[in-house]
């Protein structure tokens, strides 16, 4: 959809979100062994500090599963957990514990509370000055409640951007939905305009023939070559129908050759016009082009760069001011075929723009390389 971000660009940006939620996951462990390890070098006695690593590392596994608590009444009490242990170790075992009170700032970041910056606050407020009355100085005291409120602060921009990720993801999911309903409401349109009338005529007329087949068979006899004829003419019509809606479009093959080229490693660059009307044989053709051109590039040219141009007036519905052309370039090796004609896409696409009024150019491109063109003019 146009604006919204393709399915590689959304996986692209969740492995990133992933592994920035990760290192600050390591990180936070990383805090606690340290912690511990000061705990350790502090020289209390074994006791206490056992009990102190112990309640370490509870805070540790309470806030490695506090997100997957996904219902508050089981969220609110590890929370209350992971606030409160830091905090007191803080003022009875050593500052240097209230740096994990950044366990219980990154869970108010991710949990129930719609407005989390005020726990975020309040925690990183709380662990500064636990830390500077169980004996730390104020540089350590600032330095620790500020890391507990950048933990929190930084757990509430992964939420507001996984929440944005999700929504835009509905968003695409119903244009998505919304596109095949209204896709389905066109063709009942098209092929009710195309059929109701034609059989409406032909019940009547059907009708009209029994009547007069007893009493005047020249009428009836005429009634039913019309009848033919016009069954005949629906038929035809149903099938001009069915081959534009098979019709491939310009903006389809367009967003296509770009996936299929990047999934190939190939750098693709697409120049077009914001919008185009063309004539649907018009536009099939030069999604054909397109198509044609790309597959190409994949098969047999071993670029590293494609450029796709469309270039010209799009004109209007009714047809082509001044003409309009597509192209398809490359950077990679030109092959030849060993009899020296065109391959049968090629030679497929040339009648197609023949038919057209238009013409095909494909050959070896300035530059090294292979150029793929097709123009209709007006």
């Amino acid at each position: 959809m146009d604006g919204l971000p393709d399915a590689e660009d959304e996986g692209r940006i969740t492995r990133l979100w992933s592994a920035r939620d990760r290192s600050r996951l390591l990180l936070l462990v990383a805090v606690t062994v340290w912690a511990s390890a000061a705990q350790v070098a502090a020289g209390t006695p074994a006791w206490p500090t056992a009990a102190a690593i112990a309640l370490g590392v509870l805070l540790a596994l309470l806030g490695l599963t506090v997100r997957s608590a996904a219902e508050p009444k089981a969220w609110w009490p590890r929370f209350a957990a992971l606030a409160a242990i830091p905090l007191l170790l803080a003022f009875v075992a050593g500052p240097w514990w209230a740096a994990t009170a950044a366990w219980a700032s990154t869970a108010a970041g991710w949990g129930p509370p719609r407005r989390a910056q005020p726990y975020v606050v309040g925690l990183g407020l709380s662990a500064g000055l636990l830390a500077f009355a169980g004996g730390g100085d104020a540089g350590l005291a600032l330095v620790l409640g500020g890391f507990v409120a950048l933990a929190g602060f930084f757990a509430v921009q992964a939420r507001h951007a996984s929440e944005l990720m999700t929504e835009l993801r509905e968003t695409k999911q119903e244009l998505a939905r919304l596109a095949v309903v209204e896709e389905r409401n066109r063709i009942a349109r098209d092929l009710h305009d195309l059929v109701g009338h034609s059989l409406s005529v032909v019940a009547v007329k059907t009708e009209l023939a029994r009547r007069l087949l007893p009493i005047d068979t020249g009428r009836a006899d005429g009634e039913l070559k019309d009848i033919d004829a016009i069954v005949r003419r629906a038929l035809s019509e149903v099938r001009q129908a069915v081959t534009g809606y098979r019709q491939p479009t310009l903006a389809a093959e367009l967003s296509s050759a770009v996936q299929a080229a990047r999934a190939a490693g190939i750098r693709c660059e697409v120049t077009s016009p914001e919008s185009w009307d063309l004539p649907v044989a018009v536009e099939g053709l030069l999604a054909w082009t397109v198509r044609e051109g790309i597959t190409n590039v994949l098969r047999h040219s071993g670029a590293a760069n494609c450029w796709i141009t469309v270039t010209g007036d799009p004109g209007d519905a009714a047809g082509i001011a001044g003409g309009i052309a597509v192209e398809v370039a490359d950077d990679g090796a030109v092959r030849d075929r060993d009899d020296g004609r065109p391959g049968n896409g090629l030679a497929g696409l040339s009648e197609r723009a023949r038919a057209l009024g238009g013409s095909l150019t494909a050959g070896r491109r300035d530059g090294g390389g292979f150029r793929l063109r097709v123009e209709v003019t007006g």
